[in-house]
């Protein structure tokens, strides 16, 4: 029997299902290990940047112990977690736990759950690819630098709990940014005239913009002269002095790729992020669509021909050649567009999908495939420009521009959310339908309007404007967008302010964001996107892995070295002999004012005794007083505890194995009453 390793149950069952008896299908549920969470082990450092793994959890352990022993009775071992960077680091470190060698992993990849696409990876098994794993390696390894060595002196600068993060805090500086934009900003008036006139067919009407003669970023706020002419313009002698009608096209958006999935996800459903990538999660180890962690707006040969004969039978439009995007210069186009896969649902069928945001997100990605191969929507666009003559020694020159759809193409199956629909940031024009005037004619206008306006602050975030400016900014992968969002939150960096989607940072993101911008570097948005770019390198075999960590160690040392005196601890040479580590003063938690010394070798020795501000002794090696009797029995080890003296002459009992102290008893000197405490 062969065995294959996939992250979800869900998609073991699924895959299962279609694989037979000869197979066994079990899965690691994600990551099985992850870096050492405490002591020196858990800190990636110079000179090595060792990171130290482990199983911390003990549902992984158990999972562990059972893929063990399913890999210990199986023919061969296949290991098909997700196909991308992350699924691989997956799939070596299931390799570490279970004894495989890399060079002889069959490692397997699939853009979809379906029959024919899983048994076709497993025929063609590959090794691992082991620059993903390092790329992977590398950004888990900076990630743990930046919170481990930045996030104790961020707390103790602000004074509360903070964490720092590679890529939340340029993400959390856009937030604060906009808002800070927002208050800082002054609204400033100013004055349209709008000239109504007659349309084609009765009751109808069309408008022209008067041209005021401003610079661009300059406004008009002569409201009297607007007046004027509002009220002037029935009797202005209009002549068209330029007049153009022509078909104007748009084509469809292409497929969606994660970054887009999770903008139009967010504003079409109104959820968040995170809901749409679980959602899109289920619907792909269901077998409903392709792979969701795609950076390629372009699809597969497959699938084109897919979506093509799935349009053909619903009677619906179809473009000439299939349709090409060019990708960002960025993108990791190792996986096609999302589109569905049509496998356990025909194509005409509109909703797949468990829940109700699933089966909304499963009808949005199959609307938006099926239209990127229909034809263009096609508009007739009319404009003209009417010169009124002169009007307080000013050109009374105004300009019309309006469209009618007159073929619908692929808006016939998928109409778009635009940016700044779900916070009112877009002003939408009503339709304006210019008649087909010739240069030369002339036109009486039937009314004239001063409209009042006044310019906006730029509009607060929301998750979809957010994703969209960490793309722009490259701050992340689109993989990782949903993630960093969900960390503001947990962090209260970040709110939402009743039910409508504008973000606000709360005054702790502020606090952080005032901490760490201008003194390190990842909190720069150019920083944060040249490591993104050396982690593709790595990817490619172009990069220095090594180099890339001592880079951000460099980084972090220098703005650790502008932090305020107290927030970083002084450190200084261990006293130990042949250690050659660095200590730290430190507080005691559980007895504020009482102080320690943790040295950077732990693994030599333990904690150190303050000895008057300066490292002691490790508590190890302190001198012990010497038992003057045996007493009562430990209530842990069940060993005799030993009796003492304070310097005060007051006897307690101690257990010298588990260091536990009572008092005697009150009315048996003999026996262990509460636990002993200075008195």
């Amino acid at each position: 029997m062969n065995l294959l390793i996939v992250e979800s149950p869900t998609k073991a069952k699924h895959i299962q299902h279609f694989l037979g008896s000869d197979w066994q299908v079990k899965a690691s549920l994600g990551h099985v290990r992850d870096l050492e969470k405490s002591g020196d082990k858990s800190h990636v450092r110079p000179p090595d940047f060792k990171m130290n793994y482990a199983v911390n959890d003990t549902k992984h352990k158990d999972i562990v112990a059972g893929l063990k022993s399913a890999a210990r009775n199986a023919s061969a071992v296949y290991l098909a977690t997700d196909p991308d960077r992350e699924g691989e680091a997956i799939s070596w470190h299931l390799c570490q736990v279970l004894g495989i060698k890399s060079a002889e992993a069959r490692r397997v990849t699939y853009q979809e759950v379906t029959e024919s696409a899983v048994k076709k990876a497993i025929a063609n098994p590959r090794a691992l690819n082991m620059k993903l794993v390092a790329a992977q390696e590398v950004r888990r390894g900076l990630d743990r630098m930046v919170g481990w060595e930045v996030s104790g002196p961020l707390s103790n600068l602000i004074h509360t709990k903070a964490s720092a993060g590679r890529v939340q805090t340029p993400a959390l500086r856009l937030i604060v940014e906009r808002e800070r934009a927002i208050q800082a900003f002054k609204p400033t008036s100013y004055f349209q005239v709008i000239a109504h006139l007659p349309g084609s067919t009765p009751g109808t009407t069309w408008r022209a913009l008067w041209q005021d003669g401003t610079k661009e970023g300059e406004y008009f706020q002569d409201k009297t002269l607007a007046s004027a002419l509002a009220a002037a313009i029935p009797s202005l002698p209009f002549t068209v002095t330029q007049a153009d009608s022509r078909p104007t096209r748009k084509a469809p958006a292409p497929p969606f790729t994660t970054s887009t999935l999770q903008m139009d996800g967010s504003r079409a459903l109104k959820c968040g992020a995170e809901d749409v990538m679980k959602a899109a999660q289920s619907l792909f180890e269901d077998g409903h669509i392709t792979y969701h962690r795609t950076d390629s707006p372009n699809l597969s040969e497959e699938g084109e021909t897919l979506l093509r004969n799935a349009l053909q039978s619903a009677g619906l439009p179809i473009i000439g050649q299939p349709r090409r995007w060019k990708a960002k210069g960025d993108a990791q186009e190792a996986h096609e567009a999302i589109r569905p896969t049509f496998d356990k649902v025909p194509p005409s069928a509109e909703v797949a999908g468990e829940d109700a945001i699933q089966q909304a997100l499963y009808a949005l990605i199959r609307k938006r495939a099926m239209a990127s191969q229909m034809p263009d929507a096609v508009y007739q666009q009319t404009s003209c420009t009417l010169n009124g003559g002169t009007f307080q020694n000013r050109p009374a020159v105004f300009r019309a521009v309006g469209s009618i759809l007159t073929d619908p193409g692929w808006r016939t199956l998928y109409m778009e959310t635009e940016e700044g629909e779900e916070d009112g940031g877009a002003e939408k024009e009503a339709a304006n339908p210019v008649p087909v005037l010739k240069i030369g004619a002339r036109a009486q206008a039937e009314r004239g309007e001063v409209l009042n306006k006044s310019t906006k602050a730029p509009p607060r975030y929301t998750e979809a404007t957010l994703i969209k400016a960490l793309e722009d900014h490259g701050v992340g992968r689109p993989s990782t967008y949903a993630s960093i969002i969900k960390v503001l939150y947990s962090r209260e960096y970040m709110q939402r302010k009743g039910k409508a989607p504008a973000l606000y940072p709360t005054a702790t993101g502020e606090s952080v964001i005032d901490a760490l911008v201008g003194r390190f570097a990842f909190a720069d948005l150019d920083w944060t996107r040249e490591i993104e770019d050396g982690l593709d390198q790595i990817t490619n075999g172009m990069g220095n892995a090594r180099g890339l960590l001592q880079q951000a160690w460099d980084a972090i040392q220098q703005g650790l070295a502008g932090m305020p005196v107290g927030a970083v601890a002084a450190t200084e040479a261990c006293p130990v002999k042949d250690c050659g580590g660095q200590v730290k003063r430190l507080e005691s938690k559980k007895k504020p004012g009482s102080f320690f010394w943790a040295c950077s070798n732990r693994d030599q020795h333990g904690l150190l005794q303050d000895d008057a501000g300066h490292p002691g002794l490790p508590f190890a090696d302190r001198p012990q007083a010497e038992s003057q009797g045996t007493g009562p029995q430990c209530p842990k080890c069940k060993q005799a505890t030993g009796q003492f003296t304070t310097s005060t002459s007051k006897i307690y009992f101690r257990c010298q194995k588990c260091s536990g102290a009572w008092w005697p008893d009150k009315e048996n000197a003999q026996a262990l009453g509460t636990k002993w405490k200075k008195r």
